[in-house]
This record gives structure tokens, C-alpha cells and sequence, in this order.
């Protein structure tokens, strides 16, 4: 586009959002985006649950691709309005008086009357994003490095409030009270994990392994299924059921920007589950977590339970796809470079050692996870939005 279109362009969208805040005004209404319309899931579900519970008059509204087949999953109160449709989201963004995200956000027009709050998805990533990137060039550019236009956002560690510093160049005001998707992992009950395990068709007596390596560029962008690198995950499972005696399944999970995981022989014990909606349920119900540079296993920490990662592409990672915000050898992470590592950590988990690795693992990230985020944020959402003096 050329700077003559783009300023023609910005016009228009300027004058468009300026009627529709003359003619509608700024409604008592939260709008929520999670991963780019994609799903219904992360840190803005679990927050936009408690505050219609603790605010049912506000409108919740969520942005979706594919809003008609989200319209099972959500609850009946969510208004599910197309991302493709850009008048409308035009219009909903210039006339509702909260925005909720958490990815980076193009093209919002915001007031002074309007609240928006970043809810980053990778509080403990790994791999290095945004303005950290090498992939980041001089065009590159986010909103919320601009003075005033994130009100606030929300961190669950002092490494996640690294992150928004450095990844976003953000000045402004960070929350560090928890991640709403961790709340769960803090607060959940056996009732929770037996309708979870209900949902997937998973005998409740079942061990479960879950494999959820984060996304490899190369796939994300060619919208092509991502190899599920040197694992065995029969081979794993079987040693699984030896060392424990107990039954286990394997259930693979994709990282949402990929279609799938490739090379995964499906049976009764190995489960695809990428579809999935929600990947706080399905770190929940498992009893082991073997990923690689995903931020889940900060998450999964929390659950004191065994964290393997799988790295046997390491040095091609580093080279081809992302740097790292940290060395491995500097982590306390258990890491397998291949399939004889990984039986081996296996072998040698007990659960004193998984105790240990976990406390290790939250006070390296310097981990601030109350079990209380979605309810603290609502409030300060219904106190912005009903009146009243902010934070």
C-alpha cells in the first residue's frame, strides 16, 4: 500500500470511528480477543467468566474467526461477532469502554474513555518475541509501546514483567498478580478433572502424558503440520506403564498458530487433541508434561508435577527459528536431547525430585501466581467501566 493509500486509508477509518462514538457513544460493554479470533481459551476466558459472574449487566463480546462454531463452547451471555467483518469490529472497538488481548493488537483506535488491558499469553516464554525477535525489523511496530496505550497489563512473575519491558518496549502500569489462565491451576477440584476426562473419552483411572512442543516458524507460516521431531511416544508410554504399573495415555497437543503435529500414529492411547479448545484443561487432567520451549511448563509448574523438555532439535531451533531469553544450562528445567534422555529422566523421577524441580523452576521466573487474577482484574474492569477513580 502505498503512504498516499495508507493516509487516505486512515482517514476514512479515523472518520468512521468518530460517527460511530457521536451516533452510539461508549457502551458498558468488555470486548475479548484471544490468539487472533481463534479460540475461545487463555488468560481472557477464565477473566471474562468472572466478570459476567461478578458483573452480568456489562455485555461481553468476543472477536472469532469462526464464530459460528465457537457458539457451542462459549456461554449463552457471549455475543461471538466475526473478526473478519471490520465495520463491526470497528465499531464495537470505538464504542465499548474495555478491550481485553493477548496477542499484539493492529489497527485499534482508542479513546480516552476506553480501557485496555494486555493479557499476554507467554508470561514465561522462552523463546524470544516481538521487539526481542530477530526476526523484528526496522517496520516493526506495537501499540503498546506508545505511551498511554495500554492501561495496564497483567503479569504472573517478575520475568513476565521482564518480558513487557523489553518484548513491548511498555512503560506504563504492569499488574503482577497472577495469569487468569493459571487460576485454575491453583484453585481446581477432582469434579473439574473428571469432567474434563469425561470430555475427552478418558477412563478416570488413566495416567495421562501430555506432548505439547511450542510451534516451529517454518509450519506456523505455511500453515503446514509441524514434525513431531525424534520422540517415541509409544516407546515413551510404554515405559511409562513400567515405571509406574499404572495404564497411560498419550495426548499430543499442537500449539494454536500450527494445524497439527505430524507423525503421530493415533490409537486408543495416543490421543491428537489440538482442536481442543482450552489448554489450561488439558495441563489440569495430565500427570506429566513433555514440551520443549513452551511457555506451559512455568505454568505447569505450579501443579508440582514431572515437567520433561524435549529438545532434539535444539541447535537448529537456535539457528533456523528463535533465540532464547536464557541458557538451558541456566535453567533448572530437566532436558532430554533424545529418546534415551528422556526414558532415563524418566527413570529417575521421584517425587521429592519432581517437588524440588518445580519450586526451582517458580522461584527461577520469580513466579507471583495468587489463584486470584481473573477476580482481581474484574473489579478493576467494573470499577473503570461503572465509574469511579481507576486502580
Amino acid at each position: 500500500m502505498s503512504m498516499i493509500k495508507r493516509k487516505i486509508r486512515n482517514i476514512l477509518v479515523d472518520t468512521y470511528v468518530s460517527v460511530c462514538r457521536l451516533f452510539v457513544g461508549v457502551k458498558n460493554r468488555a470486548i475479548f480477543i484471544s490468539f487472533s479470533g481463534t479460540s475461545y481459551s487463555d488468560n481472557p476466558k477464565p477473566l471474562s467468566e468472572k466478570l459476567h459472574e461478578l458483573a452480568p449487566e456489562i455485555e461481553i463480546v468476543w472477536l472469532f474467526k469462526k464464530p459460528e462454531e465457537k457458539k457451542a463452547v462459549v456461554p449463552e451471555y457471549v455475543k461471538c461477532v466475526s473478526i473478519s467483518d471490520k465495520y463491526e469490529v470497528m465499531k464495537l472497538m470505538a464504542t465499548s469502554k474495555c478491550i481485553v488481548n493477548n496477542c499484539a493488537l493492529a489497527g485499534l483506535k482508542k479513546s480516552k474513555k476506553q480501557f485496555f488491558i494486555q493479557l499476554w499469553h507467554g508470561d514465561r516464554a522462552f523463546k524470544k518475541v516481538l521487539y526481542d525477535s530477530a526476526f523484528a525489523d526496522e517496520s516493526f511496530f506495537l501499540q503498546e509501546s506508545r505511551e498511554g496505550f495500554c492501561d495496564l497489563a497483567i503479569s504472573g512473575s517478575d520475568y513476565g514483567d521482564m518480558q513487557y519491558r523489553s518484548a513491548f518496549k511498555y512503560t506504563g502500569k504492569i499488574l503482577t498478580v497472577g495469569t487468569p489462565r493459571d487460576d485454575v491451576l491453583l484453585n481446581y477440584d477432582e469434579t473439574m478433572v473428571r469432567r474434563i476426562k469425561e470430555t475427552l473419552n478418558i477412563p478416570e483411572h488413566k495416567k495421562i502424558a501430555l506432548y505439547a512442543p511450542t510451534l516451529r516458524r517454518k509450519n506456523a507460516g505455511d500453515k503446514t503440520l509441524q514434525p513431531k521431531q525424534d520422540i517415541d511416544l509409544k516407546r515413551t508410554l510404554s515405559k511409562l506403564n513400567e515405571i509406574t504399573g499404572d495404564d497411560w495415555v498419550f495426548l499430543v497437543r499442537a500449539h494454536p498458530s500450527v494445524p497439527g503435529i505430524g507423525g503421530v500414529e493415533k490409537s486408543n492411547e495416543i490421543l491428537e487433541v489440538s482442536a481442543y479448545e482450552d489448554m489450561a484443561d488439558l495441563l489440569l487432567i495430565a500427570d506429566i508434561l513433555i514440551t520443549d520451549f513452551s511457555s506451559s511448563a512455568g505454568d505447569y509448574a505450579l501443579l508440582h508435577r514431572p515437567i520433561v523438555l524435549f529438545q532434539s532439535d535444539y541447535e537448529e531451533y537456535l539457528k533456523k527459528d528463535r533465540g532464547l531469553y536464557f541458557n538451558m544450562e541456566d535453567s533448572p528445567y530437566f532436558v532430554a536431547k533424545n529418546q534415551e534422555e528422556l526414558e532415563h529422566l524418566l527413570s529417575n523421577m521421584t517425587s521429592e525430585i519432581v517437588q524440588k524441580n518445580c519450586d526451582d523452576i517458580l522461584q527461577f521466573y520469580g513466579t507471583k501466581e495468587t489463584g486470584k487474577a481473573s477476580e482481581v482484574i474484574s473489579k478493576i474492569i467494573i470499577q473503570h467501566i461503572c465509574g469511579g477513580k481507576l486502580l
